[in-house]
């Protein structure tokens, strides 16, 4: 039983109750929001990392013209939450000063604002330096997660970054 459930019929059988039938309705009550709890909470353990959207074929070839390739290699990759236990005692505000969003990349390895792909887990899904790492970590990036969950699902993997950038007459054009 959890603790929650044990406090709450704790708290319970404290009250004063004008009789046995109030009694059990209080109990019933209590048992269905932990039932409520206990599937919101397998619920959140079933939720999968964000996946990149499938695009249309038009749209992929708009975005391989849009960026260019500056280099390519297998790097050590994590995944991280917003938790104290993970990070500082500001979980939600990266070291660069923003709100922690699906595509930041903690890395020590790259400046803030670095591009960057993993086009063999993630697609054309474009990732964002933006935090940073314990500085024992040289050469590791750590992808930012919603849930912990899922960061801790995603473990530790080996996969291909692209470290990229925008290309010049895509910027040319659009001003």
């Amino acid at each position: 039983m959890s603790l929650v459930l044990q406090n709450l019929l704790k708290y319970a059988r404290m009250c004063v109750v004008p009789s046995k039938r109030v009694f059990l309705l209080v109990i019933n009550e209590i048992m269905d929001i932990a039932i409520l709890a206990a599937l919101w909470g397998s619920f959140l353990r079933t939720v999968d990392a964000p996946q990149a959207p499938k695009e249309e074929p038009a749209q992929v070839e708009a975005l391989k013209e849009e960026y260019s390739v500056v280099k390519n290699y297998v790097v050590e990759v994590t995944g991280y939450s917003s938790r104290e236990e993970e990070t500082d005692d500001t979980p939600h505000i990266t070291a660069s000063g923003s709100i922690v969003d699906w595509g930041i990349v903690a890395t020590n390895r790259y400046p803030f604002e670095t591009l960057l792909r993993f086009p063999d887990t993630y697609g054309d899904k474009v990732f964002v330096v933006k935090d940073r790492m314990n500085s024992r970590y040289k050469n590791r990036m750590d992808i930012w997660f919603p849930h912990y969950e899922q960061a801790r699902r995603f473990g530790i993997k080996n996969l291909r970054v692209e470290i990229i950038e925008k290309n010049a007459a895509n910027d040319l054009a659009q001003k």
